[in-house]
């Protein structure tokens, strides 16, 4: 079997509660505003932007949708950062984006045992960036596949995702189990011909419940350790 992880709510979380600030502007006007409704909205009119859903192969290439994101989201917001701002913290965004990710705790404890008794793929919605972040927490190494959805140009639940994982991987979509967080991407893999589990780390990501998922659902390494034995 080949074990599947995704990379938010699995690996990383926001360290800052939000995923695409850096922390430069958690230093400024905008910190006051990261947690209201206003925030919530605007980031879900303006996350477009980011284009996760498009082939971008470098965190240079990556930069200008940093940049066009944090302008909108600046416009909506009304924050009044200058143009020089904005473009300073979008590289820091990318640049300090091992500081803007937290890792969970109990990664080091079985990543390198999951590696070995399954081997382990990383299928995320994300940038190039994400790689930095991973590296510098140093679990990159215990990954034998890794998909980007900028590596692919579309995003889980687009079968393309799960094709280009099994694919990496030399494993059937019947041999794989997949984790995420979130109902639609899991449901996706279903339909993809892989097994699939939630994982809800915490009382927050209770809301996902919201999509109806009502299959396995774990709540850290080890429940999802003990279910992959299960399965095995």
């Amino acid at each position: 079997m080949k074990l599947i992880l995704d990379a938010g709510g699995v690996l990383v979380y926001p360290a800052f509660g939000a995923w695409h600030i850096g922390p430069l502007m958690m230093e400024t006007r905008a910190v006051e505003t990261l947690a209201t409704p206003e925030f919530v909205r605007a980031h879900d009119l303006c996350r477009h932007h980011l284009r996760e859903d498009a082939r971008i192969e470098t965190e240079r290439e990556e930069l200008p949708f940093r940049r066009k994101y944090l302008e909108t989201m600046n416009e909506r917001m009304r924050w009044g950062f200058s143009d020089e701002e904005l473009d300073m913290f979008a590289r820091d965004v990318i640049e300090n984006a091992s500081r803007r990710m937290g890792l969970y705790s109990d990664l080091p404890d079985y990543l390198p045992k999951w590696q070995n008794r399954y081997g382990l793929g990383l299928l995320s919605d994300t940038s190039p960036s994400l790689k930095r972040v991973l590296e510098a927490g140093g679990i990159w190494r215990y990954f034998d596949a890794h998909v980007f959805s900028t590596d692919v140009g579309a995003m889980k639940p687009d079968p393309r995702m799960y094709a280009a994982i099994a694919e990496k991987l030399n494993a059937e979509p019947r041999d794989c189990l997949f984790v995420d967080d979130f109902a639609p991407n899991l449901f996706g893999a279903i339909g993809f011909g892989m097994r699939a589990v939630q994982m809800l780390r915490d009382e927050a990501a209770d809301l996902w419940r919201a999509e109806r998922w009502d299959g396995p659902v774990v709540r850290d390494f080890a429940e999802l350790d003990r279910y992959a034995e299960s399965l095995a």
